[in-house]
């Protein structure tokens, strides 16, 4: 029998919030802005956080040094799985940097739960399965390459395992993200791309609290790889900038936004998920009827 919750029984109210400022991510340097946009309470309308905006000049600025990206990390030319693990424990479990203050696992899940209207128990499932995705990254690239040595995609040649020699060259130093504001789950979504040597910039959504990640810590590694992080937060004209800026680009949006960019082959459009499939036509006695 469903039971009908009110909005105090599966989210926390602002009152048990503490507010914070959170800063532009620009190469791994928080950058504060003047201009500030209030994340509110989703019931309440009660401030969260005070977030840094940034403007289409500053990722352009900054854009300049998108080829730097491609360089090593920690004397290294292939970051460590093992340190893609670190993260994701660091990420599930620590204390971390959060603005200008710190902020526990528990304090995400429900910052993120009033800035979105997420349940709880949601958020703390989607940090779950982003920590499976760190904590496995080494499988998921075996698989997705085909067990293609990942050195190959540092030298851009190399030999694969059936003897062959292949080519591989990166079409972008960054992989742009623009962020939607209904998913909290999808802003993990370029966790591969430091693996393969590639930086991240996005742009994510208005009103949204609870950015969090395992890799600003002390270590030669992490702390390279938070440098090739730079996270934008605007209005409509910074994912606009991001798309023009970046030359591989992954955006969400409505159907218009995937009608938009039909054709661009440097944009990959994730729209409203239309997923309706055709799988067989079965004939009744009383005539033909379609199964999905």
């Amino acid at each position: 029998m469903a039971v009908n919750q009110t909005p105090s029984a599966i989210h926390t109210f602002a009152g048990d919030i503490a507010m914070v400022k959170i800063p532009v991510l620009r190469w791994g340097q928080p950058y504060e802005s003047l201009e500030l946009d209030n994340v509110i309470h989703f019931v309440t309308g009660e401030t969260l956080a005070k977030v840094s905006q940034a403007n289409p000049g500053l990722l352009a600025k900054d854009i300049r040094k998108a080829d730097r990206a491609r360089g090593p990390c920690g004397g290294s030319h292939q970051p460590a799985g093992a340190d893609d693990e670190k993260s994701g424990d660091l990420y599930r479990d620590a204390t971390l940097p959060m603005g200008d203050g710190t902020q526990t696992p528990d304090e995400f899940a429900r910052q993120q739960s009033a800035s979105t209207g997420l349940p709880e128990h949601m958020c703390k499932f989607n940090m779950t399965k982003n920590h499976f995705v760190l904590s496995n990254m080494d499988r998921i690239l075996d698989c997705l390459t085909r067990g293609l040595p990942l050195d190959i995609l540092t030298r851009g040649y190399g030999e694969e395992g059936r003897g062959v020699v292949v080519s591989y060259q990166a079409q972008s130093p960054v992989l742009g993200l623009v962020l939607p504001s209904n998913s909290p789950g999808s802003t993990r979504s370029g966790c591969p791309s430091s693996r393969c040597r590639s930086a991240s910039c996005s742009s994510p959504a208005r009103r949204r609290s609870g950015r969090r990640t395992g890799w600003p810590r002390p270590s030669s590694r992490r702390v390279c790889r938070a440098r090739r992080s730079s996270i934008y937060p605007g209005g409509a004209e910074m994912g606009a900038e991001v798309v023009s800026r970046v030359q591989r680009v992954k955006i969400f949006g409505s159907t218009e936004t995937v009608k938009r960019y039909h054709g661009n082959p440097s944009v990959q459009v994730h729209g409203p998920g239309f997923s309706k499939i055709l799988l067989a036509t079965t004939w009744w006695m009383t005539g033909p009827s379609t199964s999905t």
